[in-house]
């Protein structure tokens, strides 16, 4: 984009073209653009919405934000809506919008709105993912916008699209944009150390339950300078797209009619009077000239506005573009005064054709009476004083065209992975249970006949959808085919639970196990229960446990239960390190978090990974106290060989006191109550009642100490005691 500054010398204005070297992007060095200036213009309500994670200009109701937080579940799933030039704090949080009817991710990363079918829409993309474990289980919940109301709390329920990406693996994401020109979502993902790449998903309402692919647009940046994509936005008006990591805002410029694909894939420009933003992920234009953005920090932080102010040199003469019939003139360049342009044979209408000229300059388009003939295209400076003609000489082709290549191939509404025109054949899987996809496809030359063969059923081995596209001429013909294919039917386990009340679990580790333990000594538990999701069997054969699909496929998993040796008793408090080997925890040991449990989910998905819990090994005893590892305390549930002990509970700092009563070893578990942010437990200090019950069951009669297992028992007349007294069955 090119910065115009005037120059004031001896009186004389003249126009001076500037360029400056910024960041690196992708071995180049971006152009500065200076129109920007940054002021603060409110403070993102933290004490009604934590971490702030996403703005959002309100198409509905302009000059008002809409706002949502990182962790939404509960009380905590809304948007809110905030006045950012209000007088005061006090005046700035002004409409509440509780969420239902979603599926339940609670990651929400990002926010944008625009429109479709002249319907005002709200986008939440809830797509995070730290741990890159969801694979395909990101979505973009939707709902038409509501008029923003002073003081008004309403609830909206949301429609959603679910979506996963092109190579089936996982991707964190905090970047949803919202094109109103191709009704397109663009999506970045967020890399830390890699490239970042950019996304695209048509919007429509009527994709059901499938699962989407997005189709990859282009890389962002070199993988360094300009990586860890925290926000974005496009202007309303499809000029501008704006993509931010921390320290550094960069801006896109569509030129005419073009995709922001095309966009995408030149080099950006640097906006200098950004500045960074401890954990900014929030970026919203209000219009083409102006954007807001806020920081995702648990403290009140200003929301910054930027405000791009234009120098226009009112002497140039000049077009920025020229397109016929929308599609942009070949060769255009600005200083390039004559064109030569064949239309389609067969041509008897004269084309549309438009330009635009540059620092607010006039254009008027003059078309021949008739084709063959010239026309012409005058662009006028804004002062008047100066012209430029270019002249576009009109002939219509003497043959038919011969072209039968196709300019797009769609499936359900995105271009299939590796398009090529002078690519043939394709191959496409689906999910098992999805619906029949449906091929759309556009031809490079407009006169082509392009047929289309969807397919009517889709086989695990493949079956052909067909594109036929005759060119003008009648005899040149193509065939596009796509090989259709369904994938494995997804066996899903939810929950295994074994004699002995232990949830066991598929650690990541190792995919084909399943795992549990018990204490040591007493009886190898079997699996008591299990559950499957929907078209999913499950069989036994001694260890393998065996999952068929409803496409007969299956998969085998070898049971692995392993015995625990209790930790001695002690009344001193066991400051954990990581060794523990009476403590399990498939989501492992972590030096800030000690033994670690993780968020439950709606889907079991972290449940049968064996994170939601952590499993102590303990002597026999009376009261424990459990102290949270980490900076956060946790809800939790606790549970003695499978029996919940109590109510939901704080699993505190300071430690948590547990009163347990158990004669014998057992099973302590600690299990996640929360639906976001992980916990952990650090120590266990372990207490007994005093030994007048052992007295008693010595007193009097012949009695002897033994050691099992690392407890001690008493033996006395045949029957075995506990320290405590009592007896042993």
């Amino acid at each position: 984009m090119k910065r115009k500054v005037l120059i004031v010398v001896a009186g004389l204005m003249s126009a001076t073209i500037t360029w400056a070297a910024g960041i690196n992007y992708n071995g180049t060095n971006l152009q500065e653009n200076t129109e920007f200036t940054r002021t603060q213009c409110g403070t993102a309500y933290k004490d009604v919405m934590t971490e702030i994670s996403g703005l959002a200009c309100s198409r509905t109701t302009p000059g008002y934000l809409w706002a949502h937080g990182d962790e939404n579940t509960g009380s905590n799933k809304k948007i809110i809506a905030i006045n950012p030039n209000a007088s005061s704090k006090n005046n700035e949080l002004v409409m509440t919008v509780n969420i239902s009817g979603d599926p339940g991710r609670d990651d929400w990363e990002d926010i944008a709105t625009g429109v479709y079918n002249n319907t005002n829409y709200v986008f939440i993309g809830a797509f995070g993912d730290n741990d890159l474990k969801n694979k395909d289980n990101y979505y973009i919940y939707y709902f038409e916008e509501p008029a923003i109301t002073s003081g008004n709390t309403i609830t909206k329920s949301v429609n959603y699209i679910r979506f996963g990406y092109p190579d089936n693996q996982p991707h964190n994401t905090e970047t949803l944009m919202y094109d109103n020109i191709e009704q397109m979502f663009y999506i970045a993902d967020k890399v830390e150390n890699g490239v970042c790449h950019l996304y695209k998903l048509p919007f429509r309402t009527d994709y059901g339950t499938s699962v989407q692919t997005v189709t990859q647009v282009c890389a962002l940046g070199n993988g360094s300078v300009f990586n860890y994509i925290t926000g974005g936005d496009i202007s309303p008006d499809g000029k501008w797209m704006a993509i931010k990591n921390k320290p550094y805002a960069l801006l896109w410029e569509r030129q005419g009619s073009e995709s922001l694909a095309t966009t995408a894939q030149r080099d950006p420009v640097q906006i200098m009077a950004y500045e960074a933003e401890k954990q900014g992920e929030s970026f919203a234009w209000l219009d083409a000239s102006t954007f807001y953005t806020t920081s995702d920090q648990k403290k009140d932080m200003p929301i910054y506005k930027y405000v791009r102010t234009i120098v226009v040199d009112p002497t140039v003469a000049e077009a920025t573009s020229i397109t016929i019939d929308g599609v942009a003139l070949t060769g255009f360049a600005a200083d390039n005064f004559t064109y030569n342009v064949v239309l389609p044979y067969g041509t008897t209408s004269m084309p549309q054709i438009e330009a635009t000229a540059a620092n607010e300059g006039t254009v008027q388009v003059n078309l021949p009476l008739s084709i063959p003939g010239a026309a012409t295209v005058v662009c006028t400076s804004k002062d008047g004083q100066n012209s430029v003609t270019y002249t576009i000489n009109l002939t219509v082709s003497a043959t038919p065209a011969t072209d039968a290549t196709l300019a797009t191939l769609k499936v359900n509404g995105s271009l299939i992975s590796g398009f090529s025109a002078s690519t043939l054949d394709y191959t496409y899987q689906i999910a098992y249970t999805d619906a029949l996809p449906v091929v759309t496809a556009e031809a490079n030359e407009s006169h082509a006949n392009v047929q289309i063969n969807n397919v009517t059923e889709v086989t695990k081995t493949g079956t052909n959808a067909t594109v036929v596209v005759m060119a003008q001429d009648g005899q040149t013909s193509l065939t596009y085919t796509i090989t259709f294919s369904r994938k494995d039917f997804v066996k899903k386990l939810n929950e295994v639970i074994m004699t002995n009340k232990y949830s066991a679990f598929i650690p990541e580790s190792d995919s084909t196990k399943i795992r549990a333990y018990y204490i040591a000594g007493e009886a190898v538990p079997t699996v008591q229960s299990h559950s499957e999701g929907d078209g999913t069997t499950w069989s036994q054969s001694g260890s393998v446990i065996t999952l068929t699909g409803a496409d007969e496929t299956s998969v085998s998993y070898n049971l692995v239960v392993e015995p625990v040796t209790p930790v001695a008793f002690t009344t001193d408090e066991i400051v954990c390190n990581g060794s523990e080997t009476w403590i399990k925890s498939a989501y492992g040991w972590d030096s800030s978090k000690k033994w670690r449990f993780s968020k439950t989910d709606s889907d079991y998905t972290r449940e049968m990974n064996g994170k939601t819990h952590v499993e102590l090994f303990l002597p026999a005893c009376d009261t424990i106290v459990l102290k949270a590892g980490g900076s956060n305390e946790r809800a939790v549930r606790f549970y003695i060989n499978g029996v919940q002990l109590g109510d939901k509970v704080t699993l505190a700092k300071a430690g948590t006191t547990l009163v347990v009563e158990q004669s014998a070893p057992f099973m302590l578990t600690v299990a996640s109550a929360q639906t976001s942010g992980d916990g952990g437990v650090a120590s266990v200090r372990m207490a007994r009642k005093s030994a007048t019950a052992l007295d008693e069951v010595l007193a009097g009669a012949k009695a002897e100490k033994v050691l099992h297992d690392g407890q001690i028992y008493i033996l006395r007349d045949g029957k075995v005691y506990t320290v405590t007294g009592e007896e042993v069955k």
